[in-house]
């Protein structure tokens, strides 16, 4: 067994385990692994022979299930009389048996149980028969016999590999990986592999008081293997390496194409026919004649069905998303298995000091008390919680973002209830400064000014250091108010003083931008004369929207004088199917004869008028479509722009 002499914990929840021993000569080493835990060991295992030996393989259970393999196996050791039960499953083997003072060899014949009554008991005795030299049967007291050996090692080999299987299946989930080492003398043997691990978690302590304040980190780990960490040197790393599953421990198979040969079916006697005509030797079919075994000229054979399919090649592409960074534990960690530990991996003075930060997203009345934190640890901190210790005393708790040497973070760990924030919104909406039309719209824009009114009240004997968030406009402009201290991605950052005993105002005044906007399609005069009394356009711009507006009128015309027609042929198809059923209805009389002649007469008619009809709807279509490519076109065309 190599004892674990190094454990590397990552954050993307995978572990490396480094393993090192002596063995002496050619050596085997056991390992053993949980079954979910194969695919990464196989991936990963790397073993070296540290002093001049080799490692010849490295061998590991099948994942055949106990009772498959055992199939293979023809023997079985019996839960009861173990050594009287299997050496009746191996008669004929050849094997030496110690007896007493003598050793005799032979080939086993059977187990024979002999009875015998002493008093009122009745005793069984097992007795091992076997043929000594090929000539005599020997029986021997079992309960005598000191030791068996066996002479064939193909048994031996078996024998072995049915307890390896047994002992396997003992040990619940895990599974045997053999390492094989060749060499001369005491050598050192490394293994190192990376199996799946609990994700180690960080968690800290700051302690506030008087002077520089402290921080304490600590890591939590979790040993989860069937096997204790005994003083091991511990790494803790963060960051997103690139990990994956991949399955190299079930048995992989591939599908090979059955081929079968060609059998011909058998003839009956064919039956010719007879010639029936002469041909003329010019008019005799072209013969070819083919070197001896040399075959004749077959057709193109049929594509493959798998000739088209080709392996697709998976590509993976990595990106960078942080850098790699670890913590070193200086002692030796103890960790027994299937338990976990506290590791401290920090303490130290740091940059910082108690301060307020107010965010009425976060809370709408009070600030929040929080350490203005900067990391001159010297170390990036890892995210985790924050238990905040002021004079032995527990005063709040927070999450700490990662942190970089030299970064600085607000650490909010509970309310401010002696000081007290009210928020006014006041707007004022600007006259129109700006017109544009572009696109067939008209655009009017203004100047909206926003101010928020903070009302500060700190009831506290102290003063407070108060960062007030606001948040931001994209694109509205900071007027009237100091520059903040920093911005984030979503608040402006302001940093006040606020005395004790005292209330006091604070106002954050933006200006921004606001627009109408008008589609020009849907003018009329009124509103061209209200835009040019209003200088929103110019008169030029008038001219050309009041002739968009009259090409907007002749649009309308020819759309209404269309559907009119169109409506009017719709009459006539329902009057011309009224006189249709008419003329089914009359008979041959003179009468009726008129009465058909005139509906007839009529039919004609109304077959001239729809004709006339289609005919002034092409027209009419024609000219709209043109009337509306110039009203289109004198609409993209329109451009204006002027500062008010």
């Amino acid at each position: 067994m190599l004892p674990i002499r190094r454990v590397v914990l990552y954050k993307h929840g995978v572990g490396y385990f480094e393993r090192e021993g002596e063995v002496e000569g050619d050596a085997s080493v056991d390992l053993y692994f949980k079954a979910a835990e194969m695919n990464d060991v196989l991936k990963s295992l790397t073993t070296l022979d540290r002093t001049g030996g080799v490692i010849s393989s490295i061998s590991y259970e099948s994942t055949k299930p106990v009772e498959k393999q055992l199939e293979d196996i023809a023997v079985r050791i019996p839960d009861q009389n173990s050594l009287r039960g299997l050496l009746a499953q191996v008669k004929g083997a050849h094997v030496a048996v110690e007896v007493g003072p003598k050793k005799v060899e032979g080939a086993i014949a059977g187990i024979e149980i002999v009875t015998r009554r002493e008093k009122d008991a009745t005793i069984e005795s097992p007795r091992l028969v076997l043929l000594v030299g090929g000539q005599s049967l020997q029986s021997f007291d079992l309960l005598e016999v000191k030791s068996v050996s066996f002479l064939d090692e193909n048994l031996r080999k078996d024998l072995g590999h049915l307890l390896d299987i047994l002992i396997s299946a003992k040990k619940k989930d895990l599974k045997k990986l053999t390492i094989f080492g060749k060499g001369k003398g005491r050598r050192k043997i490394l293994a190192s592999y990376t199996v799946e691990t609990p994700v180690w978690k960080t968690s800290y302590r700051l302690l506030l008081g008087d002077k520089q304040p402290t921080i304490q980190g600590w890591a939590l780990v979790d040993n989860t293997q069937e096997e204790d960490w005994e003083s091991v040197s511990l790494s803790l790393v963060a960051g997103l390496p690139i990990s994956f599953v991949h399955d190299l421990y079930s048995p992989r198979y591939k599908r090979r194409p059955i081929v079968e040969v060609v059998e011909e079916e058998a003839y009956a006697p064919p039956m010719l026919e007879a010639g029936a005509e002469v041909f003329a030797a010019s008019e005799k079919a072209e013969t070819r004649a083919y070197p001896m075994g040399a075959p004749a000229p077959c057709p193109p054979a049929a594509a493959s069905p798998m000739a088209g399919k080709r392996s697709v090649q998976v590509q993976t592409r990595t990106v960078e998303v942080g850098d790699l960074f670890q913590y070193e534990i200086k002692n030796p960690v103890t960790v027994r298995r299937n338990q976990s530990a506290l590791v401290p991996i920090l303490q130290t003075t740091f940059e910082g000091r108690r301060v307020a930060v107010y965010n009425p997203e976060i809370r709408e009345k009070n600030p929040m008390s929080a350490v203005l934190f900067k990391n001159t640890t010297g170390m990036t901190l890892e995210g985790g919680p924050v238990t905040v210790l002021e004079g032995e005393h527990y005063v709040g708790e927070s999450m700490l973002e990662t942190l970089k040497p030299g970064e600085e973070r607000l650490v909010p760990f509970s309310v401010e209830l002696g000081c007290a924030i009210t928020v006014d919104d006041k707007s004022d909406l600007q006259e129109v400064r700006q017109a544009r039309i572009q696109g067939g719209t008209l655009y009017l824009y203004r100047y909206r000014i926003q101010r928020r009114i903070y009302l500060l009240n700190n009831k506290t004997d102290k003063a407070l250091d108060l960062f007030l968030e606001h948040r931001f406009q994209t694109g509205w402009d900071l007027i009237e108010t100091e520059k903040p201290v920093e911005k984030t991605d979503h608040f402006l950052r302001f940093r006040l003083a606020v005395a004790p005993k005292k209330s006091s105002k604070f106002v954050v005044t933006e200006k921004g931008d606001e627009y109408t906007s008008y589609s020009i399609q849907n003018v009329d005069r009124d509103q061209v004369r209200i835009w040019l009394e209003s200088r929103f356009i110019d008169r030029k711009t008038s001219e050309v929207l009041h002739g968009v507006i009259e090409l907007s009128e002749k649009i309308a015309l020819l759309r209404r004088e269309i559907q009119e027609r169109e409506q009017e042929i719709q009459a006539l198809f329902q009057n011309q199917e009224r006189l249709r059923e008419n003329l089914q209805a009359l008979g041959a009389s003179q009468d009726e004869k008129g009465l058909r002649e005139r509906y007839v007469a009529e039919l004609a008619g109304e077959e001239d008028k729809l004709r006339e009809h289609r005919t002034e709807i092409r027209g009419k279509r024609s000219e709209l479509e043109k009337v509306e490519r110039e009203w289109q076109k004198k609409i993209s065309g329109v451009k204006f722009e002027a500062k008010l």
